[in-house]
Parts: C-alpha cells; sequence; structure tokens
C-alpha cells in the first residue's frame, strides 16, 4: 500500500477537517462515513482541505483496527505540534519574605514589628503585581499562539482512518485495489500508480517537507509569489500556472506544508 499510494497526488471529493482526527469511515458500515463526527469535526477545527483539492498522500499507516490514509500531512494534531497554552510560571515567596513571616510572629517589640509588617506587606504586592502580569502576558501569549495554530491547521492537511472490526487487519490488510475502492467515494485517484496513467506531471514529484529551492528545482520560477508573516515565521506560497491546471505550494519558514493542483 505505501508503494502504491504514498507520493502520489489524488484529489478529494469532500471537505476534510484540519485536524489529525480527520474523517472516520467503518469497513461495510451502514452508511460508512460517520457524519455526525465528521460534521462535528468541520465546525470545531475548520477545513484544511476543499472538494477537488488535489493533494499529496503523505503515510498509508495500517494501525490496530485502523488504516490511516493520511493526505497533506495528516492534520494538525499529530507528535511534536504545539498545544495553544502558554505558561509562564508564577514567583514563589523569596526567602526574604517567608523569613520575615516567622520573624514577625516572634518580635516582641511592636515598632519594629510593625516596621517588619510593611516591609513585608510591599513584598507580597510587588510579587502579586508581577503574579498578574504574568497571567495578562500568558493570556496574550496563548491568543497569538492560538491564532498560529488556527493557520497552520489549515496548512496541515487531514486524512481519513477506515476502521475495521476486531481482529480483521490481523487476518487480511487489504490490497490497494481494495483500499482504493472503499474510498473511491471521498478520493479520486486519478494520478496513483496503476490507474493507466501513462506519464506523470512533475507536479507529482513534489513532497511535503522539501525545501523550497528543491521544489523550485523541480517545477521552475513560480507565476506568482504571496509573503505573508506568521508569528515568528513566514508563509509564502507560490503558484505555477503550466498547461490546463495550477500548481500552489505553500512553505512555512522555507519547507513545503501544503500542495495541491487544480484545473484552470
Amino acid at each position: 500500500m505505501r508503494q502504491a499510494f504514498e507520493g502520489r497526488t489524488v484529489r478529494v471529493k469532500m471537505d476534510l477537517p484540519a485536524t489529525s482526527e480527520g474523517v472516520d469511515i467503518q469497513y461495510r458500515g451502514e452508511p460508512p462515513l460517520d457524519f455526525r463526527s465528521y460534521s462535528q469535526r468541520i465546525k470545531r477545527f475548520g477545513v484544511s482541505l476543499r472538494s477537488g483539492d488535489s493533494v499529496m498522500v503523505t503515510t498509508v499507516r495500517v494501525k490496530g483496527k485502523n488504516i490511516e490514509f493520511q493526505l497533506g500531512g495528516g492534520g494538525y494534531g499529530t507528535l511534536g505540534d504545539p498545544s495553544a497554552n502558554v505558561s509562564l510560571g508564577t514567583v514563589s515567596k523569596s526567602q526574604r519574605e517567608q523569613d520575615l513571616e516567622q520573624e514577625i510572629q516572634n518580635e516582641p517589640n511592636t515598632t519594629r514589628r510593625s516596621q517588619m509588617s510593611r516591609e513585608l506587606a510591599r513584598m507580597v504586592a510587588d510579587r502579586e503585581r508581577e503574579n498578574g502580569d504574568r497571567r495578562a502576558r500568558e493570556v496574550e501569549l496563548t491568543a497569538l499562539r492560538q491564532r498560529e495554530i488556527e493557520e497552520k491547521r489549515l496548512q496541515a492537511g487531514s486524512r481519513f482512518n477506515l476502521r475495521f472490526p476486531d481482529n480483521y487487519l490481523k487476518e487480511s490488510v487489504p490490497t490497494p485495489q481494495e483500499l482504493q475502492t472503499m474510498l473511491a467515494e471521498y478520493v479520486a485517484f486519478d494520478g496513483v500508480a496503476g490507474s493507466g496513467e501513462a506519464a506523470m506531471p512533475r507536479s507529482t514529484r513534489v513532497r511535503k517537507g522539501m525545501t523550497m529551492e528543491e521544489v523550485y528545482g523541480i517545477l521552475g520560477e513560480p507565476s506568482d509569489t504571496a509573503r505573508n508573516p506568521l508569528g515568528e515565521f513566514e508563509q509564502v506560497t507560490a503558484t505555477w500556472v503550466q498547461g490546463g491546471g495550477a500548481t500552489k505550494v505553500t512553505f512555512i519558514n522555507g519547507v513545503a506544508v501544503k500542495f495541491s493542483v487544480q484545473g484552470l
């Protein structure tokens, strides 16, 4: 299956959610597509691949009771993708603050005790003010990271999860032709090896994870280039208009993260 599909370009026939949870397909289910979870994921995460998009098959993996058919990276939320929450920690009591608390309890002189109490109050106020500033900064940074993650979600592809009965895959793994048949309602395999294509276009040689120089070496100079800041990185979207279609590759920090081909 890996040899038949990975690195090939397919065309999706439905919108796919921008998450590694992907779309669940039940083997011999009625209906096979879990529409409830599908609609919930679209609503929660948005759409990373739209119906008609051409995208690379990046991974095919047999995993337990499932076969993962990953497109354009497999969706955001895989191992290594960061969460949105930012924590700056809190300022703890200093040793001086702890010593003052103890000394105040043991100090018999009223004047001296009042002086130490005022010093302690200042230290507590300073610490609480610093922690308040940190909490406010955490909110700002979390919101910024959330926006960055939402943008990355839209560039990270999606996947189909083909779910089988217990022990089914231990006894029989589908052939590439059988897998293609199971997904035919949702994916067009025009560019898959063995489909009858005599010659594959240069765009099918592009892989997620390639550098910008490698992609340019395959496709040449793009017809159009758009650059946008993305947090601390730069997002570059390059478009090649060649023959009867347009090839679009999105780079973040100089690395290809999304690839699509559409007819004109």
